[in-house]
């Protein structure tokens, strides 16, 4: 568009329209919504196609009218990233209450026995050390720092592999269960 301001000419590129920056900005966020969080704005756009009737569209979309009002405030307050799903996380944990030096004596005396079980270091701190704590708190300790090793899982076909197949039959002359190695490999 073309014309005359104040003597000069002018050149316009574009137009604003009222409220377009808002839409503008709202349409840059919907890229940072999650699959859930569309899907509830669908729920929410039929919703207020239908008049606002939570009871109808609950049971159009078979959810509960608790949920229905928890993702319309959210909407209302927070936008669109509010229908995005939370964070699960707890906000706060507990902090183990174990005192250093029972946990400096348990990571000394496995590093000195990697070998013993968290039941044996127990005696062991009561008897030598006079450090009185439970077997499961040495396990936790233990598991903590990194200091027990990962059990070894063996499926079903590795055991056939390693020990050989073991037929187990019952001898009728007999009536007692009998033993017969089939074959062994390794």
């Amino acid at each position: 568009m073309k014309g005359r301001y104040a003597g000069c000419h002018m050149t316009t590129y574009g137009y604003i329209l009222p409220g377009a920056s808002r839409i503008a900005h709202w349409a840059s966020r919907t890229g940072s919504l999650t699959k859930q969080a569309k899907q509830r704005l669908r729920v929410i756009d039929w919703h207020q196609q239908h008049h606002q009737n939570k009871s109808l569209t609950s049971r159009h979309f078979g959810i509960g009218r608790n949920t229905l009002k928890r993702w319309l405030r959210r909407f209302q307050q927070q936008g669109l990233i509010g229908l995005n799903d939370k964070s699960r996380r707890p906000k706060s944990l507990r902090q183990p209450t174990i005192a250093w030096q029972i946990i400096e004596a348990v990571v000394q005396t496995r590093k000195e026995n990697p070998t013993w079980s968290k039941h044996k270091i127990q005696a062991y701190l009561r008897n030598e050390q006079a450090i009185k704590t439970s077997a499961s708190t040495i396990g936790r300790i233990l598991k903590r720092r990194g200091l027990i090793n990962p059990k070894r899982f063996y499926s079903i076909a590795n055991l056939i592999i390693k020990l050989g197949v073991v037929h187990i039959y019952l001898d009728l002359d007999r009536k007692t269960f009998c033993q017969k190695k089939l074959f062994m490999l390794g």
